[in-house]
């Protein structure tokens, strides 16, 4: 059916849709290390499209299971969600993508190209990435392990609680498929002996596994261990005779993890001493809490002085502390108390107040502060030709997704030096958003509750190592995803010069973005715009667009391809669909409206149907459909005005479908609400109702001819 449309108003804008994609790297990404697309991944699982949100991960990140359960997101903390109400769960995310996208399938493979051999000592997270992406370019790499297990602190920091042994060694296993060869139980303590062995490089990714002392009285008494030495016994299957009372000196994660693992070994009373405050304490404060659920003890502002063993049992001297100035770290120097000791009886201390590298001295590197290797910052090379080092050995205990990405940025530094190049600057970066939001942005932004993946009740998770934290389930993953504000991908105005200063996104803006400066020019602040495509929709001059142009073009691509489908399945009626892809997929409010060719019916979707615009529907009548109708997620949305400003859209179209004839209930909108969330039924009955349309239509053409 030819649409007369086509020959009354042609409304389609004369503007090209192969501008470059403007998007500013939000702050999420640029405070992760590895710098992975965060917004990209999250903006899938809400839309339910897990399987291609996890093959986003994967792309930034070659362990995205470990990660999973052990990264401490810090791009949480840069979540300019935050200001609003509490950050997007990105970790507990992307643990739903990789459960529910199959990750545990996913193949590795790597092909050698390449005849330099490479070593790796030390098997941790830097040296199981600097591996694996030397395989991703060709090098055969050999891991050197000392332990009789792959992992470094992975196996034998962390608790089973905390990173399942099963998904690490499932990690492992594709380190094997990729050729990267593994060797166990195989201690170097020469450099040279690897270049004999016809090496011809070497990365030193040997961790910090030596613990700090405390420097008191009494630390070398039977029944006082170091918190690292105590978790690697028990990762490696041993279980110390603790006693029924232990105390644990620190307030790190290291000092979290031995404490949660003395009462799963069935410790009937733990407690942390910590010498400064619950604000000043440095480990996860999630950890802290569920700690604190566990029935574990911490007493602040409290620091052990001496240690006296009589009886069979640690008297610990302690003294009390209150906080100062801040020192280097910004945290407020802990000063003694005068006159405020006390004694306290436990059957073990374990101290875990910090950690250190133990570099052999037959590897011959120089060393700098803290017993780190000292490497140059831009290749990440040490005083030896050949010899690279990264991770915990060179910047101290950090966190496993920072050596990860030391692991990547070795790869790249090795395949340099062997290929005879100096590093080359990387492409340029993109451009960071920065600024907070403003206090009127931040009024308008819908409120939406965070949602916490579930944890087992303290009674179940302290009788074993199991996880303590589940997975979420997919309405929960879906909605708590949506929450995302997909910062740096507003509008802005492509042409200044054909804005026409008419005003029109000042009016239309749910959130009070546009602006006027000095100079009367209309300006979108890119740190405040909520990307919901409104003013781009409304824009009279067409001269404002979203900073990622995705959206526009997969609508006018999408109408394309069902031109052609719908021209070669022949079903009539022909009704097109604009749909939000958020209530579309998985279990989406919208997930019913699916019809399939067969129906007659053709769903685009679309993100956010904020962002549809007049002559994008005036061009489906144009390509022949006899009924249009847009299907927003209703109440679920996490935009302002939508339902309004697409209504009001509609409105308009539908005067210029009256002018040339055109019905106008062949356009319809569908919001679910609370009362009404099946559109189903309504949908069927549009559908019926333009199959009437038609069927008079056709009528009518057969009467004329």
């Amino acid at each position: 059916m030819h649409s007369p449309v086509s020959d009354a108003h042609n409304y389609r804008a004369n503007r090209t849709e192969k501008y470059l994609d403007h998007s500013l790297m939000p702050p999420c990404q640029a405070a992760c290390p590895l710098h992975m697309d965060v917004r990209g991944y999250v903006d899938l699982v809400a839309q339910g499209k897990i399987m291609e949100a996890l093959q986003s991960i994967r792309s930034g990140n070659p362990f995205p299971s470990i990660c999973a359960y052990v990264c401490t997101h810090p791009c949480e903390d840069a979540c300019r969600r935050c200001q609003v109400d509490k950050p997007v769960a990105i970790r507990a995310l992307k643990r739903f993508a990789v459960e529910f996208g199959g990750d545990r399938m996913v193949q590795a493979e790597a092909e050698t190209t390449q005849q330099e051999k490479v070593a790796i000592v030390g098997s941790g997270p830097a040296g199981m990435a600097c591996a694996y992406y030397l395989r991703k370019l060709g090098y055969p790499a050999t891991i050197f392990e000392a332990h009789s297990e792959m992992g470094g602190m992975l196996r034998v920091g962390i608790p089973q609680y905390r990173l399942p042994r099963q998904v690490l060694d499932t990690e492992v296993q594709r380190l094997t498929q990729m050729g990267v060869e593994i060797r166990l139980s195989t201690k170097v303590v020469s450099l040279d002996l690897l270049f004999d062995l016809g090496y011809k490089a070497i990365f030193i990714t040997i961790g910090a596994h030596q613990s700090l002392r405390m420097g008191i009285e009494g630390e070398e008494s039977p029944g006082v261990i170091d918190g690292a030495t105590f978790l690697r016994e028990v990762n490696l299957g041993l279980k110390p005779s603790l006693g029924e009372r232990v105390a644990v000196v620190g307030g790190g994660n290291v000092a979290i993890d031995a404490a949660r693992t003395a009462v799963r070994l069935g410790t009937k009373r733990v407690n942390i001493l910590y010498r400064r405050g619950r604000a000043e304490m440095p480990a996860d404060p999630e950890e802290v809490e569920q700690a604190l659920g566990e029935g574990i003890e911490i007493l602040f502002l409290v620091i052990p002085t001496r240690i006296k063993r009589g009886n069979g049992r640690l008297s610990v001297t302690c003294v009390r502390m209150e906080l100062g100035a801040p020192d280097a770290s910004s945290r407020r120097r802990p000063v003694p108390i005068k006159d405020s000791e006390f004694n306290e009886e436990f059957d073990t201390l374990i101290t875990a107040i910090g950690q250190a590298p133990q570099t052999p001295g037959g590897f011959d590197v120089r060393m700098g502060k803290g017993s780190t290797i000292q490497v140059d910052p831009t290749t990440l090379t040490t005083n030896r030709v050949g010899v690279f080092a990264g991770g915990d050995a060179v910047t101290g205990p950090a966190t496993v997704t920072e050596a990860l990405a030391a692991g990547r940025l070795a790869a790249s530094r090795i395949d340099d030096y062997l290929q005879h190049r100096y590093p080359v600057a990387g492409k340029a970066e993109r451009e960071k958003l920065v600024g907070d939001l403003l206090p009127e942005t931040i009024e308008m932004i819908r409120k939406i509750s965070r949602l916490e993946p579930p944890i087992l009740l303290p009674e179940a998770r302290v009788k074993d190592f199991e996880p303590v934290e589940l997975v979420y389930d997919w309405e929960t993953a879906t909605n708590e995803a949506r929450r995302c504000l997909r910062c740096g991908m507003g509008a802005e105005i492509l042409f200044q010069d054909k804005c026409a200063t008419c005003l029109t996104c000042l009016k239309v803006c749910p959130y009070h973005v546009p602006c006027l400066d000095a100079s009367g020019t209309i300006q979108i602040p890119a740190e405040q715009c909520q990307a919901c495509g409104i003013c781009v929709a409304e824009c009279p001059a067409k001269v404002i667009v979203l900073r990622k142009p995705y959206d526009r073009r997969s609508i006018n691509e999408e109408l394309d391809h069902i031109l052609k489908s719908a021209a070669e399945s022949k079903s009539k009626p022909f009704i097109v669909g604009f749909c939000c892809q958020y209530g579309l997929f998985g279990i989406g409010t919208l997930a019913n409206l699916w019809r399939g060719a067969k129906a007659g019916v053709w769903i685009v979707p679309v993100l956010c149907v904020a962002k549809v615009e007049a002559e994008q529907i005036l061009r489906a009548f144009e390509m022949g459909a006899e009924g249009v109708f847009i299907a927003g997620c209703g109440e679920q949305c996490s935009r302002e005005d939508t339902a309004f400003w697409v209504r009001q859209r509609v409105e308009k179209v539908r005067k210029v479908l009256a002018q040339v004839g055109f019905e106008t209930e062949r356009l319809q909108t569908f919001f679910p609400s609370t009362t009404n969330e099946d559109l189903a039924p309504e949908l069927d009955k549009f559908a019926e109702q333009i199959g009437r349309l038609y069927l008079a239509s056709a009528i009518m053409q057969e009467v004329k001819s």
